[in-house]
């Protein structure tokens, strides 16, 4: 196959990554340049510090006590994606980057963006500190999503996102006397409770009943590149006498070892 390839316009590349940003609940987690050493690992940085001196030893900064240590952990992704989008010549005279990048952003919204979703909970799931695995009802579920809080506290971390499913959160809904707003503005939220952003999650993306979350992207880590982005004029590939694109996403989500403590899942045993 010829290597010749008209290069995609960067507005254009840069829409299907907003694309990929305003789809997802993973991108809330996104750790940006991050190392690759290959295709699919990464180099993540963690840092620690030294104990801090003691008043009476305070020698005027002159303590190696408090030295930052940077510690670099080599993740594989579990995800490398590959896509080809074709679009007949006779519907791209004009430019053939706009219905492809159309076509593009569809997949990544309806498919893509769902796939990355349900890895992202999966990863979250298996590497939760704590798998709770009572039934929830509207009795108990303020109890259960306490336990979260609870965690979290003793970990030093506040607050967080909990994503719950229709029935969880109808179980929610149902025990708690106040009317669930969002009057401030319009986001994916359904609203907020005890210290956490709640979101309405399907649930086959979710996979529990709810997970709670704590800490941002310092606990999870959603590492994603675009990996390859090309666009084959006619004439310049075997495919057709059309356009071609070609696509190829690398991505997925880690939870540091020393991090597990800001996960909280539950789901029915």
């Amino acid at each position: 196959m010829p290597t010749t390839f008209t290069s995609f316009p960067v507005a254009y590349s840069n829409a299907l990554d907003e694309v990929l940003v305003a789809s997802t609940y993973a991108s809330k987690y996104s750790v940006p340049g991050a190392e690759f050493l290959t295709a699919k690992q990464v180099s993540v940085p963690d840092l620690s510090f030294g104990a801090s001196p003691a008043p009476v030893a305070y020698n005027r900064f002159k303590s190696a006590e408090g030295d930052i240590k940077v510690d670099r952990k080599v993740y594989t992704l579990a995800h490398d994606d590959e896509k080809v989008f074709y679009i007949d010549a006779v519907d791209a005279i004009n430019e053939a980057a706009v219905p492809i990048t159309k076509a593009i952003s569809e997949y990544q919204r309806t498919i893509l963006a769902p796939e990355i979703d349900k890895d992202f909970f999966a990863v979250a799931k298996a590497k939760a500190a704590t798998k709770g695995t009572t039934a929830l009802t509207a009795a108990n579920i303020k109890a259960e999503i306490r336990k979260a809080r609870t965690q979290f506290t003793q970990a030093g971390l506040h607050g967080g996102d909990l994503y719950m499913t229709s029935a969880a959160l109808g179980l929610l809904e149902d025990a708690t006397n106040r009317q669930w707003s969002n009057e401030t503005s319009i986001t994916d939220t359904v609203g907020s409770y005890n210290g956490f952003n709640v979101y309405e999650v399907a649930d086959s993306i979710l996979g529990a009943d709810f997970t709670a979350i704590s800490g941002g992207n310092r606990t999870m880590q959603y590492i994603t590149k675009r990996a390859a982005l090309y666009l084959f004029a006619p004439g310049s590939h075997t495919n057709g006498d059309g356009w071609l694109a070609q696509n190829r996403w690398v991505y997925g989500s880690i939870v540091p070892a020393n991090k597990a403590a800001g996960v909280y899942t539950s789901k029915k045993a």
